[in-house]
């Protein structure tokens, strides 16, 4: 019978890709600034990116 993968290793590895690259912040966290200031300048590849680092 196979070994179970741990829900605690599942988490720890989305919020490791999710909020890549660590410095100067978090990607994440700065395209949801960017959003939440207007998204001026914003692009297609730029939320295509947000989407990409925000599912796990």
């Amino acid at each position: 019978m196979a070994k179970k993968f741990p829900f605690i290793n599942s988490l720890l590895v989305a919020l490791t890709l999710g909020l890549a690259p660590f410095s100067p912040e978090p990607h994440i966290w700065e395209k949801l600034r960017w959003i939440s200031g207007g998204g001026v300048g914003m692009e297609f590849m730029d939320y295509f990116d947000l989407v990409l680092h925000g599912t796990p």
